[in-house]
């Protein structure tokens, strides 16, 4: 069984195109606040009232044959920047949300997919990378000890370079010692017009897109005992 730990900003937080349910009934389940429900758009624990890719993702993973169920554990809030999650509001409902988690599952991944708003509000390099240490730091001190995929996710404002510190930052920041590994690079992967509906946020293409690279990047990590 995998238990997915997913938190971030629009692209994991309902904001995508089209609403998804799973083909696989109760083997891929959403949880939040102590239950579980079959997975479907939208997902609790994320923000968002539209589709999702998150649930397609758990559907390749079965497809897979690695994985007989997947619970999803969503923390997704849209347009935050990191500062929120580590130092701001969402700091304890972030720790909340792993505490819930953990309390009934192993996690055996998470998933940190956020990024855009820092870039386009100019997060420096320097502040970026101090504030994923201290998230990844309270992570492992909650006893989260599974892989982090990280993925590269800045694309949204029209006036987005690719060059951009926080893309930089998200690229160097995969450290096999450390439990980080890649995610998608969805700057690149999804960067075509015909993947998104607008400059940020995914259309249904994009969002099954998304899903096959966020199920292949998974695959290639090996889960936490």
């Amino acid at each position: 069984m995998a238990v997915i730990f997913i938190s971030g900003q629009s692209n994991v937080a309902n904001h995508a195109e089209r609403l998804q349910t799973t083909a696989y009934g109760d083997r891929v389940v959403a949880f939040f606040n102590g239950a579980c429900t079959i997975a479907a758009s939208p997902l609790l624990g994320a923000t968002a009232a539209e589709g999702d890719s998150l649930t397609p993702m758990a559907d390749e993973l079965i497809r897979s044959g690695r994985y007989d169920r997947v619970v999803l554990a969503p923390a997704a809030v849209g347009g935050t920047e990191i500062a929120r999650w580590v130092e701001g509001d969402l700091a304890p409902v972030l720790r909340q949300a792993l505490d819930d988690v953990q309390a009934r599952y192993n996690v055996t991944h998470a998933i940190w997919h956020q990024g855009e708003t820092d870039a386009d509000n100019g997060t420096s390099a320097t502040d970026y990378r101090s504030r994923f240490d201290t998230l990844l730091s309270r992570w492992r001190a909650q006893g989260l000890f599974a892989p982090v995929l990280v993925s590269v996710t800045t694309r949204c404002d029209p006036a987005w370079r690719a060059d951009n510190p926080v893309a930089q930052v998200q690229r160097s920041l995969p450290d096999r010692a450390r439990g980080l590994y890649p995610g998608p690079d969805s700057d690149t992967a999804l960067s075509a017009a015909e993947l998104r509906g607008g400059e940020c946020h995914h259309n249904a293409a994009g969002q099954a897109h998304l899903a096959r690279l966020l199920a292949a990047a998974l695959l290639a990590v090996d889960p936490a005992p």
